[in-house]
């Protein structure tokens, strides 16, 4: 990873047109070419980029180019207080809760609870906008963003939902994918903003996937 601690000014082309006037700021060119730029106060990035992306330097310009999306970000340095590369090692998985993650890991093993033939390939993936629960792909080769809650569903977590579907949106690969929401039950609010979204949602029992009773299985297609 590269710490570059500098005075700077900021460029953005992309979904967007912003610039960021001079100011002291971190910015964190991190190994799997993701990016993040930070001021002094507040935890929200100011600029941020996924990777992969391509970097380049000429002088006190930093050009940083994201192919997947056509995102560009361009650095003007003005002076440099601190520019270090450290190899860091972290192997730790972030856990939540454990009744929560006892569900992802078990709707992991058991993806036909949530949708026939649904592929689960990866749990927690990481996006600057959260961690997408399951990240899936089903029967026609088409990209799923499964968003999980233990309780009653509402209007917030369509949200959720739909912000995690915008950002893999931006990804050609995976564009466009559909959005499938798990949970107990639905508010009637909610339910409409998935009918009007697009969105699949599940209605799950719990104690019938950790297998304390019955099956039963409710599908609503929005």
């Amino acid at each position: 990873m590269r710490i570059l601690v500098a005075r700077c000014e900021i460029a953005y082309h992309g979904r967007a047109v912003t610039r960021l006037g001079a100011g002291d700021r971190v910015i964190l060119f991190k190994t799997d070419g993701s990016l993040c730029v930070h001021a002094d106060r507040g935890y929200k990035p100011l600029n941020y980029m996924p990777g992969p992306t391509t970097v380049s330097q000429d002088g006190d310009v930093i050009r940083v180019y994201r192919p997947a999306s056509d995102e560009s970000l361009v650095i003007v340095l003005h002076e440099v207080f601190e520019d270090s590369a450290l190899d860091l090692e972290d192997e730790a998985v972030l856990q939540r809760d454990g009744a929560e993650r006892q569900i992802h890991v078990l709707l992991e093993r058991a993806p036909e609870t949530i949708e026939a033939g649904l592929l689960v390939l990866e749990r927690e993936r990481f996006t600057d906008t959260g961690p997408i629960d399951l990240f899936c792909r089903d029967t026609d080769g088409r990209t799923v963003v499964v968003e999980v809650k233990r309780t009653r569903a509402v209007a917030a977590h369509v949200e959720q939902l739909t912000r995690y579907c915008e950002r893999v949106d931006l990804d050609p690969a995976h564009a466009p994918c559909r959005g499938i929401l798990v949970a107990p039950d639905i508010a009637p609010q909610a339910r409409v903003m998935c009918e009007s979204r697009g969105y699949v949602f599940v209605a799950l029992d719990y104690d019938v996937l950790k297998g304390e009773v019955a099956p039963e299985l409710t599908l609503f297609d929005g």
